[in-house]
């Protein structure tokens, strides 16, 4: 019974951080913190949260392509640079030890959170 209130709490917090992401994006302050609480090690909840974001990632290419507001010439360019960046902090994420990525991660959701405040 208590997997219930577990598999309920991930789909709602799911969609809120979909909807968030969808306004203003940053919905990782609330699924990534949610995973590892569930007891995902850092790493694992980290990369578990990139699949989401990868997803959504692609459905707003192909809305931005289907309103033709993508100039895909001038998207490449920027594309290049953050696969580059995505597969350094991949292998950085892989290497690091738990404990530091825990600490990375906590670090990085409070400074994500003051700037999204506008502070």
């Amino acid at each position: 019974m208590d997997e219930i209130w577990i598999y309920l709490l991930v789909v709602i917090v799911g969609l809120v951080a979909g909807f968030i992401n969808t306004l203003a994006g940053s919905g990782s302050l609330l699924t990534l913190p949610l995973l590892i609480f569930l007891g995902l090690p850092a790493n694992v909840a980290n990369g578990t949260n990139r699949i989401g974001i990868l997803l959504q990632s692609l459905v707003g290419v192909g809305s931005f392509r289907k309103q033709k507001v993508l100039n895909f010439k001038e998207g490449m360019w920027l594309m290049i640079p953050a696969v580059v960046d995505s597969l350094v902090g991949a292998k950085l994420a892989i290497n690091i030890n738990e404990e530091m990525m825990r600490k990375a991660i906590g670090a990085l959701l409070i400074i994500m959170f003051f700037l999204i405040l506008g502070f």
